[in-house]
């Protein structure tokens, strides 16, 4: 069932109480052929809320994703799904700045743990993945390339003494 209220010539409500709860809630936004399109709001009926662009009742261009649990998500949208530049804010504290592609994070981006731990690098169907750069809270840091979230390759390893040591990994096992 989809009810509209009128609010200005240029903006409405859309009141939607469908079975999948994922998508009911309350759209109040611009619209276009009787889609969301341009500006608007919609606060799923979980509490969720998205604060964006649409283009044809999809996400898509700059917004923001507030999740009931407390992640957030801010930057470029298309079709429905994370893509571009943006920033993703974990309930446990972690983040992540860089691309997505796909809902996946992908290209080059920062992952920050909740321990301190940082990753800058390259990233390919949301895991690291190329050349990068972990730095430890400790003070370590550990430089070469990964592969499918694993160490993997030549590593410049620099411990918290500043004394650097070449280490050889393969698959996340050191072999060198």
């Amino acid at each position: 069932m989809e009810k509209n209220l009128k609010i200005n010539e240029n903006e409405n409500i859309e009141i939607n109480h469908n079975h999948d709860h994922s998508t009911s809630g309350i759209y109040q936004g611009e619209r276009k052929n009787g889609k969301r399109h341009g500006f608007g709001i919609f606060t799923y009926a979980n509490g969720t809320k998205y604060i964006g662009y649409w283009h044809e009742s999809k996400m898509h261009g700059e917004g923001t994703m507030i999740w009931n649990n407390g992640e957030k998500y801010i930057g470029s949208w298309k079709e429905d799904l994370k893509d571009g530049y943006g920033i993703y804010y974990w309930s446990d504290g972690e983040s992540y700045i860089g691309q997505w592609n796909n809902d996946d994070k992908d290209g080059s981006g920062i992952y920050l743990w909740e321990n301190g731990d940082k990753y800058t690098g390259a990233w390919k169907n949301d895991k690291q993945h190329g050349e990068g750069i972990l730095e430890t809270v400790e003070g370590e840091k550990y430089i070469g390339k990964w592969s499918n979230d694993q160490v993997d390759g030549d590593f410049t390893v620099i411990d918290v003494n500043g004394n650097v040591k070449q280490c050889i990994f393969k698959n996340g096992i050191k072999i060198d």
